[in-house]
């Protein structure tokens, strides 16, 4: 069989569905699939992303060309199915172009756009954190995946079992993508200090809340690699603000909409540094579907507003801590040695219990990452595994 065109990425596109009938108007390719599936394609869509090398570069798989180096009156003259399966079509600036069946399928436009599912849960409905074996998962492909699907898809996600290894965690997480440092460091150890800059450094409990509500963009993934632990209480406490918004928007639109809508300021207090940060408790996108949360109340800053605005503000404010505070929505784990927890900083709140700091030893390693190489290293490792099994 002849071999199929590049494609314009580094991507792997199967072919699932062969190009089964094209229709040609001067603006517009129009394929009907064998599953009967119709897709539509405008002329300056295909002829920008032609795998041809002077519009792709042939190693970086980048666009080399701009918008105005393609007529804007550019059409289509022709459309014809090759034996290999792709689909030749000629332009009007006088290019041929192949392009790849599976290629053409992955990036059609079929009416809606379905994005990755998402589980909202409460303390009923998962109990504890989607939970793989972390030798296993070290090893193999794709337990690993599965760990990192777990974490896109719930928001906490555990490896249980690891080995008790110097600079593991930065090993794994360095796996996904690179680590974020703040001003707790590259690396940070949950420990009590005499001169504590985060209750997290005491043996107190923690309300619910995400960590560094005061950077322009909170840092969205957090792992905690535990090695050692005997002291008594200090369990983890983790609440899917996804489902508590939601849960807000049915029961508390009035709330939901300030929460959404009204502006607070988050501010360190520390001596050596001075972040603030600004933004809506809930963020949303132009769906209205919920993309993160911005909650942290032991580092809200005083609100600068109209007295209404604050009035409904706090009102506001204050019913999304009252359910996060809630056992019916807190998820209550404890850190065992060899546990590795993930969790999307943007999305599951976290608090602690309490702990006894005598008579016990509790050693927990933190690391943060973002969100856009979780989803980056999802994409690559299917990429790859697809790949090994075409």
């Amino acid at each position: 069989m002849t071999a199929l065109p590049p494609t314009p990425d580094f991507d792997f596109w199967p072919v699932d569905h062969a190009v089964h009938t094209l229709k040609i108007a001067e603006d517009a390719l129009t394929i009907t699939w064998t599953d009967g599936r119709t897709s539509q394609h405008h002329a300056l869509l295909l002829r920008e992303n032609s795998p041809d090398p002077v519009t792709t570069h042939p190693k970086a798989r980048e666009m080399a060309i701009g918008p105005e180096d393609i007529p804007i009156d550019l059409h289509i003259l022709d459309a014809r199915r090759q034996a290999s399966g792709a689909v030749l079509v000629s332009f009007s600036d006088g290019l041929q172009s192949e392009f790849h069946p599976g290629w053409l399928r992955g990036t059609a436009w079929f009416g809606h756009e379905t994005p990755e599912p998402l589980v909202l849960w409460t303390a009923k409905d998962l109990p504890e954190p989607p939970t793989f074996d972390g030798r296993v998962a070290l090893d193999d492909a794709e337990t690993f995946l599965s760990w990192l699907e777990a974490l896109r898809t719930y928001g906490v996600a555990r490896l249980r079992g690891l080995p008790q290894e110097d600079g593991l965690l930065e090993k794994i997480v360095t796996r996904i993508g690179p680590v974020r440092e703040s001003n707790f460091g590259r690396q940070y150890v949950l420990e009590i200090k005499d001169d504590p800059d985060s209750q997290a450094y005491t043996s107190g409990s923690l309300l619910q809340h995400i960590d560094l509500p005061t950077r322009e963009l909170p840092f969205g993934l957090q792992f905690l690699y535990t090695r050692e632990n005997t002291t008594t209480g200090g369990e983890g406490l983790y609440v899917d603000a996804y489902r508590l918004a939601e849960d807000m928007r049915s029961a508390e639109p009035d709330h939901f909409h300030s929460l959404v809508t009204d502006i607070w300021e988050y501010n360190n207090r520390a001596r050596t540094s001075d972040y603030r940060g600004r933004g809506p408790v809930i963020e949303t996108d132009q769906t209205g579907a919920i993309t993160g949360v911005r909650f942290n109340t032991f580092l809200r800053a005083p609100m600068k507003a109209p007295l209404n605005v604050q009035a409904r503000a706090y009102r506001a404010y204050r019913a999304f801590s009252v359910r996060a505070q809630s056992a019916d929505y807190q998820m209550q784990i404890r850190y065992e040695p060899g546990d590795l927890l993930a969790f999307d900083n943007r999305r599951a709140l976290h608090g602690r219990a309490g702990y006894e700091a005598k008579g016990g030893a509790r050693f927990i390693e933190g690391i943060y990452a973002d969100r856009d190489d979780l989803h980056s290293r999802i994409r690559t490792l299917k990429r790859h595994l697809r790949a090994a099994r075409a």
